[in-house]
């Protein structure tokens, strides 16, 4: 398409993460959600004690970093735990530290000069309504769940049906595949307390990349 770019923010690890999280520390808990007939992220989710961030610090990098570093010698880390702490709250960090990271490389590109009016999530995390409203909270901005997660294959149809004819055009496609589901919108409160953090945050992987 001319006069049209693509900016490329990502990450290694999200939902990764999280299953990580939970394969390691989790392994009670699946089994008694399996007993209960729920998902171990529900009842993680339901086990915390309250909707305030954690203050724990996750560095996301389980599996090194991807923008704006680029750095696949970095390691994950976790930063801040008491003995307070239960595995409800490293799980929920987990989520915040991905969050976190999102909003660093969101504030790269609005210093770039790319604006945001709203974001759509896809993927398996799309499910989570803890996670997708602390995603709206941490960016301060609306977020879309899409009823289909897999934006891949969709996309993938759209591009193809346009190629062979079938749709007029994107837009057309579009309007036919893409399917919105619940739109988060965010709390400035929520959003405050995360900032705050997130300055924290903001120093963890210069201060651990040069031990690791």
């Amino acid at each position: 398409m001319k006069g049209k770019y693509v900016a490329y923010a990502f990450s290694y690890t999200g939902g990764a993460l999280l299953q990580w999280c939970i394969d390691t520390l989790a392994k009670d808990e699946k089994r008694i959600a399996e007993i209960k007939k729920t998902s171990v992220n529900e009842l993680l989710e339901s086990q915390l004690l309250t909707n305030e961030p954690t203050g724990i610090l996750v560095l996301p990098h389980f599996a090194g970093a991807a923008t704006p570093y680029m750095d696949t010698g970095s390691k994950g880390a976790i930063i801040g735990l008491t003995t307070t702490h239960t595995l409800a709250d490293i799980y929920r960090a987990c989520m915040e530290g991905v969050g976190y990271e999102m909003y660093l490389n969101y504030e790269l590109m609005a210093s770039a000069g790319i604006k945001f009016r709203s974001l759509n999530a896809t993927g398996g995390g799309a499910h989570s309504k803890l996670w997708m409203q602390m995603k709206a909270d941490i960016l301060n901005l609306p977020i879309t769940a899409q009823e289909n997660v897999n934006a891949g294959t969709i996309g993938s149809a759209m591009l193809t049906g346009v190629a062979i004819g079938i749709y007029k055009d994107l837009s057309e496609a579009a309007n036919l595949l893409v399917k919105k589901g619940e739109t988060y919108y965010p709390c400035e409160e929520m959003h405050k307390k995360y900032m705050k953090i997130y300055q924290r945050y903001k120093g963890v992987y210069n201060a651990i990349r040069p031990l690791v």
